[in-house]
């Protein structure tokens, strides 16, 4: 434990496993943020013995605490798992930390005063710490080199159709800006999460394991009228093409050496999805059955933020926390 405690009210979260190369080669080779006023924490899911010797330099090269965790608790490789591992640390040492950031070791932050930039902008917009769960970025590169995404839904009108397909991807250049817009679920590479609210509102749903976590986080603060939202001016930039350079192959064909979820898993995963919000993901089914199966649950979400989404449309333009309350 660092002796002299930070002051930064984010910190960042990266969840580890067998790829300790990619903080050197990916993360900290691209990302040019003075991170000295912002604790950064690991989890390792259990890596092999060479890989956490790996970890121990990366740790003491760029100050970064391993937070210890339970390696049988069957549950542990899953994100939202290692979420709250990371706020029970944070409470336990009494750390002034009020917004986590997950990020993701293939991707960087873009600029010197990315996270300076980031508090900023909670500083500006105080309702964000009482409204808001989570705060995507402007992410390029997940798709297509150098085309940003601002987020993943399937409730927004038109999303689900060209050129968009479910990504908050090639939308009207009045998205990029404004301050911030109202998203579905952020994109999942890096994203931050309101801490008190995350204890307040989320349970933890372990079937999500990496694939598609996010947008059950952000559909159950949806549920309690709490919005997800994008930051467009802040960048970050997807470089998972790099990833077999250093040795590490990709989450969807890692085969669990990386990562302990598949695409045959996440995909498996649908009818847990319909069961628990009563509509089907539009990946797995068409828009009019999407919408047919939103308006049979009025009830259910009655004053929720999927209910205000469901009724807009991309083309009118990007929404915030006052068309929420309109």
């Amino acid at each position: 434990m660092t002796e002299v405690k930070k002051t930064g009210k984010i910190a960042l979260l990266f969840n580890s496993r067998n790829n300790y190369k990619l903080f050197e080669n990916i993360f900290f080779e691209h990302t040019t943020v003075d991170f000295s006023n912002y604790y950064i924490f690991n989890i390792d899911l259990d890596s092999t013995d060479q890989e956490k010797e790996l970890g121990k330099e990366v740790f003491e090269k760029y100050n970064i605490i391993d937070i210890p965790v339970d390696l049988d608790d069957p549950d542990i490789y899953c994100a939202s798992r290692c979420m709250e591992c990371c706020i029970e640390y944070i409470e336990e040492n009494n750390l002034d930390i009020d917004w986590i950031l997950w990020y993701s070791h293939d991707c960087h932050m873009v600029g010197d005063d990315f996270l300076e930039r980031l508090e900023q902008k909670i500083e500006e917009n105080p309702r964000f710490n009482e409204e808001v769960g989570v705060i995507g970025f402007c992410d390029y590169g997940t798709v297509t080199v150098g085309s940003p995404i601002f987020g993943r839904g399937t409730l927004l009108g038109g999303i689900n159709e060209e050129p968009h397909v479910y990504w908050y991807e090639h939308l009207p250049d009045e998205y990029k800006e404004v301050e911030y817009f109202v998203v579905e679920a952020p994109q999942d590479n890096g994203m931050l999460f309101n801490k008190n609210l995350y204890k307040k509102f989320i349970e933890p749903d372990y079937k999500f394991i990496l694939f598609n976590w996010v947008n059950d986080i952000s559909a159950q603060f949806g549920l309690h009228g709490v919005a997800s939202i994008t930051i467009p001016s802040l960048e970050m930039v997807d470089l998972y093409r790099e990833k077999p350079k250093f040795g590490v192959s990709r989450s969807i064909t890692c085969g669990g050496h990386h990562h302990k979820d598949s695409y045959r898993n996440a995909s498996s995963l649908s009818a847990h999805w319909t069961g628990k919000y009563l509509y089907p993901r539009a990946s797995y089914s068409s828009m009019k059955a999407q919408q047919a199966g939103f308006d049979k649950q009025e009830e259910k979400y009655k004053n929720s933020i999927q209910e205000k989404i469901i009724r807009w449309h991309v083309l009118e333009g990007p929404k915030t926390l006052d068309d929420i309350k309109d």
